[in-house]
């Protein structure tokens, strides 16, 4: 049975996620919390990096504890400073990869993006 590699990392300001690598199996789940310290961060988001690729794919964020996401995946927190990714299920290799905890601030008139490089799967 193949075992998927969950794998993260940061990028830029202080952004926290757990986990730094994970080894599950297909139909297995999982949970990777995000968090951060910034007050006026107000969206917390979540992409995932296919092995082998450099597109980032948005698997959903949380706006103010509104979850937005694709299906087998939900996001659940507070949307301001912390967010956890679930996936059910896991699938071989379309599961796989780099997963991404981001915060931004999301307003009109100044645009922030903290980024944590990723859970990999």
């Amino acid at each position: 049975m193949k075992k998927m590699k969950i794998r993260r990392f940061f990028l830029g300001l202080e952004v926290r996620q757990s986990h730094s690598d994970l080894f599950k199996s297909p139909g297995e789940k999982v949970e990777i919390f995000c968090s951060h310290d910034k007050t006026d961060y107000r969206v917390m988001l979540w992409y995932q990096q296919p092995p082998g690729d450099t597109a980032l794919k948005l698997t959903g964020y949380l706006y103010y504890q509104n979850a937005t996401f694709e299906s087998r995946f939900s996001v659940t927190g507070d949307g301001e400073k912390e967010a956890s990714l679930h996936i059910q299920n896991l699938k071989y290799p379309e599961d796989s990869g780099e997963y991404f905890g981001a915060a931004s601030m999301h307003s009109d008139k100044d645009s922030g993006f903290l980024v944590q490089k990723p859970s990999t799967i």
